[in-house]
């Protein structure tokens, strides 16, 4: 949680816009509801040098030392002072994002073509050891312009204003990226920063807007990633950005985050003329438990929208420290359900979403959500402040446009001692192997493994009925699930989407719990497996039409001394 300058101010801000921000930050009591971090983007350096960065003191005076050096050190130590986190930015390429989007700017990196070459790349432990050591800063996005934007073919490139970098990211065409020297790059730079900052914990964000499969991969390397390209304050574009990482649940949990973008919230679309939608797009960040980084000009903030970025309740749900992502229920038409299940058994944190700009009603079985529907259940908006009950099993709300209803809601499990793959997502690790559709790209999204839906995205279904408690998965995934010693048995039904069959496996600590050829018949399983700490489920691989396949109707049977 923090504050970043880009959605707001671009490339035009210094090291004054920043400071007001923090002053507001702390004067406004946001801070102390965990809006710490102060986030200096793009446009902080004058040139590389033989060994250092040389900051652009005209925008950074506090970076001016006596002796004629450069350091950002006592801008990080002011807001240290502050009680705040100081967050900086840099590129895993040679070159920056601004550099080639930006031309125009005056505060581009100036000097020889090398001078300008500020990027991370070949520069890993000198990087490190200069922005986390010797500069103190707690936090680095590190964006991927660098290694995407700069081919040969460029003419940027081909005039000699920069060096040629064969692309790792081939924008919106995957099979042509090279994800494997992209993931080896942020591995070698994470490494560096570990190594440097000892006993610390620096916060790493992965800025490859989702290409190359980043998404699969990251959360190894940085504690949040980027599921799609920039936002905007339009809302499509934040729909876009929500959708990207909407269907991503089981790759997040705590310290590995899905990041789609700053808020919006306070600008264009989302500003005081458009309250609705602003609660939409914080109800939707905090469900998707995405880091809350502020993207507004808090100096010109109204009453009403500090109220929505300060609501205690929406921020609880998006930190609440089980660190589940919430997982899709449903959607049809502009109508959207998606439920995060809470660190309390039987809490809920529940989304219904208008997505579209006429009036909606919309309505969701408490069965569906995994709570008792003959249960009393307490549903609390926390929006309104309103408290009712479920009726008839079911919760329903009349939406206007393009508004969210964010709900509390308090019932009972669905069976007493049973969890399910919505309530636990974040105890989910998905490899990243497994059939991936050619087309895959953050427009068309192909996830390695799903809860309730097929990699495409289609509801998985179980006799023509929503499988809310199914897992659709790629052919040739791995998925692991962290049982922690704390059940004793874990039922499942292994099948078939279409194409041939093909052997499955799964394994408990290693070893080979069960194995067989999968169908689309029935075949529900009982798996023993107390005091394990681990479930490994193999799906058969891709071959002969074989491109997804079912692990349905699971559910994992808690010890009774867990």
């Amino acid at each position: 949680m923090g504050w970043n300058p880009y959605n707001v101010f671009d490339l035009n801000y210094g090291e004054a816009e920043a400071m007001a921000q923090a002053d507001l930050l702390v004067s406004s009591g946001l801070a102390k509801l965990g809006y710490d971090h102060v986030n200096i983007d793009d446009g902080w350096w004058l040139r590389r040098e033989a060994d250092t960065i040389r900051v652009r003191t005209t925008i950074y005076p506090s970076a001016a030392l006596p002796d004629g050096t450069t350091s950002l050190r006592p801008f990080v130590d002011r807001l240290h002072a502050m009680g705040l986190k100081a967050g900086i930015y840099t590129d895993i390429g040679l070159n920056t994002c601004s550099q080639r989007w930006r031309p125009g700017t005056p505060n581009l990196p100036a000097g020889t073509v090398q001078q300008r070459e500020v990027g991370t790349y070949g520069h890993h432990a000198q990087d490190a050891a200069l922005l986390f050591t010797k500069w103190g800063f707690d936090f680095i996005k590190v964006d991927a312009c660098g290694v995407a934007d700069y081919a040969p073919d460029v003419g940027e490139v081909t005039d000699g204003t920069f060096r040629a970098f064969t692309p790792l990211i081939v924008r919106e065409k995957p099979a042509q990226s090279k994800a494997g020297e992209l993931a080896r790059q942020y591995a070698d730079f994470a490494e560096e920063v570990r190594r440097v900052a000892p006993g610390r914990t620096p916060l790493i964000s992965i800025c490859a807007w989702g290409q190359a499969d980043v998404n699969d991969w990251a959360q190894r390397y940085g504690q949040m990633s980027r599921t799609s390209f920039d936002i905007s304050p339009s809302w499509d574009a934040m729909l876009f950005n929500f959708d990207s990482a909407a269907s991503r649940a089981l790759f997040a949990g705590p310290g590995h985050w899905n990041d789609p973008d700053m808020l919006e919230v306070g600008n264009g679309a989302f500003d005081g003329k458009h309250l609705t939608a602003a609660r939409a797009h914080m109800s939707l960040w905090a469900v998707l438990a995405a880091p809350l980084i502020l993207g507004n000009d808090l100096r010109r903030m109204t009453p009403e929208i500090a109220a929505i970025v300060g609501n205690r309740a929406v921020i609880a749900v998006d930190q609440d420290p089980a660190g589940n992502q919430g997982v899709v229920v449903s959607r049809v038409g502009d109508g959207q359900i998606v439920a995060k299940a809470l660190s309390t058994p039987g809490r809920k944190a529940v989304a219904l979403i208008n997505r579209g700009k006429a009036p909606l009603k919309l309505s969701v079985d408490l069965a569906d959500l995994g709570l008792a529907p003959t249960a009393p259940t307490r549903i609390h908006d926390l929006w309104t402040d309103a408290t009712t009950a479920a009726t008839n099993g079911r919760i329903s709300v009349a939406l206007a446009p393009q508004e969210t209803a964010l709900l509390l809601v308090e019932g009972r499990p669905l069976a007493d001692g049973i969890d399910l793959p919505a309530d636990l997502p974040a105890r989910f690790d998905v490899a990243d192997e497994g059939f991936k559709a050619p087309d895959r790209t953050p427009a068309r999204q192909w996830v390695l493994a799903q809860i309730g839906f097929r990699p495409y995205g289609a509801p998985l279904l179980l006799d023509g009925k929503p499988d809310h408690a199914g897992l659709g998965v790629a052919a040739g995934s791995r998925v692991r699930i962290d049982l922690g010693g704390r059940y004793d048995r874990v039922s499942l039904d292994p099948r078939t989407l279409g194409g041939t069959t093909g052997r499955y496996v799964i394994r408990v600590g290693g070893r080979t719990l069960a194995e067989g050829v999968a169908s689309q018949k029935a075949h529900q399983m009982i798996l023993h497996v107390r005091d394990a700490r681990q479930l490994e489920l193999v799906a058969p691989p891709a071959a002969d039409g074989l491109k997804e396949f079912g692990w349905y109707r699971m559910s994992l049977h808690r010890r009774p001394d867990a």
